[in-house]
């Protein structure tokens, strides 16, 4: 099986603007805003002015095949991840089998695992991808998904099963109860800051927190 790669990341954080900074210092920069006035949908380009009582719902940031979407909410929580899969419905049959849920629309396709995190699918050549740059200007170039100790093997286990061998994702097991999102390493560099930090994510139907540490 061919090797699938890690490219999109989702967060909800109290701050767009200072979020969007922190990605921009390491080349991941807005790309387009995406929100209502009035109830009517407005798609703006990133350096457009906001129109009066503009609502952001969410904006994208790119730099090379790095893609992070940010929607704004009270705290900083992790959504999902997404990769590059050669064949779609064959990582779709695989998650069925192991009674994954699937929920798809005109332009992706989300595997719901049984931890609480979702995994976006995306073929080489979607619209999606193909609006993304080049990975020699930035990627990312290792992402690790941090879960309890005791959850590792099965969770590391089942994403190479269902999905492949994510060329830049690791599970990585930690003994704390609420493990914590902290940045993405591009160019051996972190994203991070304090106010990247998260001390919970999702609890699982067994009551263990699963994080992803993007």
């Amino acid at each position: 099986m061919d090797a699938s790669t890690l490219f999109h990341l989702h967060y909800h954080v109290p701050d767009v603007e200072y979020a969007a900074t922190v990605l921009s210092s390491f080349g991941i920069t807005p790309a387009a805003r995406f929100g209502s006035v009035d109830g009517e949908s407005v798609a703006l380009e990133p350096d457009e002015n906001a129109p009066r009582d503009f609502r952001l719902r969410l904006q994208t940031n790119r730099g090379g095949t790095a893609d992070v979407t940010l929607t704004p909410a009270p705290r900083l929580a992790f959504d999902h991840f997404g990769v590059i899969v050669d064949d779609i419905a064959a990582v779709v049959e695989r998650a069925e089998a192991r009674d994954w849920s699937v929920t798809e629309n005109e332009r992706r396709t989300f595997l719901v695992t049984p931890w609480g995190f979702r995994i976006e699918l995306q073929s080489p050549d979607s619209d999606l991808v193909s609006e993304l740059g080049d990975a020699t200007d930035c990627h990312f170039r290792e992402v690790s998904l941090v879960v309890p100790v005791e959850a590792r093997d099965q969770i590391d286990r089942a994403i190479r099963t269902v999905v492949g061998d994510v060329s830049n994702l690791r599970v990585v097991p930690v003994r704390e109860s609420t493990p914590a999102v902290t940045g993405a390493l591009l160019g051996g560099s972190e994203v991070e800051t304090q106010r990247f930090d998260m001390r919970s994510l999702v609890e699982d139907a067994d009551g263990t927190g699963d994080h992803a540490r993007p």
